[in-house]
């Protein structure tokens, strides 16, 4: 008996060789050349063809709201009139266009590549299921708007961008995340003045959260060493690369517990004290894997937050020999914090989470530039009450 999945799967893969391939657009934080992107879902009135990217996010924007005349606007003629002579020769409703996507999925462009007269986008849709499909859609310009076209879609250079990665394949993993609370007022508060005041842009750039993988397995038990991790690999929702450890002039893209990896922990200032009184690495013997990534861009991975409500985080990446590994956890976005209010126009609102005094984050230079910014607010403090007191 076919199961729903298997069904919806077989669709996409035919569609994929007729005309439909991924899902993907621009995330307010990503350019051109900084690749995996986040899907945007627009309205029709928001639709623009100037870019591959935006005909794609209006194409699948179309599918997701049925609306089977604007989807036929993000195609070339010549993919149009194909598409109803192949559907009207089966026999099958135009409509089973729609089927392809689903409103559940995470979608995303993972790379851009010039192709002949046109543009490829390589995207990647992961299912509520845990399935992941990849595959390559062609743009082409047509009257002087980009539009899709399944012109090269029989060509062989393709294939090698085209995969299908069922839940039963991908190896599990524990995945825990400190601090697991995320401040909104913290982060809004350096989203409004990142732009114009480098010093806040610059603690942004800097300080991080920790994330620890460990306890891989496949669906058959079969364990896994995190050694056989790919760090380059890693992923925090799909989206975001880990922030390099540094140690001196050398970076780490990922540190392994209880391995050689644990010289270049020795180095990393508080890390004895955390690990001797810390319970993140409880019940675990095997080796573990550290990786930090940026909390503001971390944040800025997720959908629309709001104060209280609790949020999926998931990491995810590649092993040696080709198979994939996911791991999800939670964690909570908090609100106001009262005893923060009269610190609003003070440096120090920023570390309020104490982020600095993580372990992690004790890097010289950022600790050092972290006591001189706050001894300069200081002077400056003190000139304008000394002023002030003159009058």
């Amino acid at each position: 008996m076919i199961t729903a999945k298997a069904m919806r799967f077989k669709c996409i893969w035919i569609f994929l060789c007729i005309l439909i391939v991924l899902l993907v657009s621009e995330n307010t934080y990503s350019s051109d050349s900084n690749y995996p992107i986040k899907l945007e879902i627009i309205d029709r009135s928001q639709a623009q063809y100037n870019s591959p990217k935006n005909t794609f996010a209006a194409k699948i924007s179309a599918l997701l709201a049925k609306d089977l005349e604007w989807y036929y606007e993000t195609l070339t003629k010549e993919t149009v009139s194909i598409n109803k002579k192949l559907f009207k020769e089966a026999g099958l409703d135009p409509g089973k266009n729609f089927d392809v996507v689903a409103e559940s999925d995470k979608n995303f462009i993972i790379d851009k590549i010039p192709y002949k007269n046109g543009v490829i986008l390589i995207g990647k849709i992961v299912s509520k299921d845990g399935s992941i499909l990849i595959g390559p859609a062609v743009f082409i310009k047509e009257d002087g708007l980009w539009k899709q076209t399944i012109e090269y879609n029989t060509d062989e250079e393709l294939l090698k961008y085209r995969d299908l990665i069922m839940p039963e394949e991908i190896i599990s993993s524990a995945i825990k995340i400190y601090p697991k609370r995320w401040s909104l007022n913290w982060y809004n508060r350096i989203k409004k003045h990142m732009e114009g005041k480098k010093w806040v842009r610059y603690f942004a750039e800097r300080v991080s959260i920790l994330c620890m993988i460990t306890n891989l397995k496949d669906n058959q038990g079969k364990p896994y060493s995190v050694k056989e991790i790919v760090p380059e690999t890693i992923l925090l929702n799909y989206l975001l690369s880990p922030q390099p450890w540094r140690f001196n002039s050398e970076e780490k893209v990922a540190l392994i517990v209880k391995s050689k990896e644990n010289r270049y922990l020795k180095k990393r200032k508080g890390f004895k004290e955390w690990q001797n009184r810390s319970k993140l690495l409880e019940k675990y013997k095997s080796p573990v894997m550290l990786v930090k990534f940026n909390k503001f861009k971390a944040m800025e991975t997720l959908p629309k937050m709001s104060p209280g409500k609790e949020y999926e985080a998931t990491l995810s990446g590649e092993l040696k020999n080709g198979k994939r590994f996911k791991g999800t956890t939670k964690i909570i976005i908090t609100g106001w914090n009262v005893k923060h209010r009269w610190k609003w126009n003070h440096p120090d609102w920023l570390n309020s989470e104490k982020d600095i005094n993580n372990w992690w984050n004790k890097e010289n230079d950022f600790e050092d530039w972290w006591k001189k910014t706050i001894k300069k607010h200081k002077r400056q403090n003190n000139r304008k009450e000394k002023g002030a007191s003159r009058w």
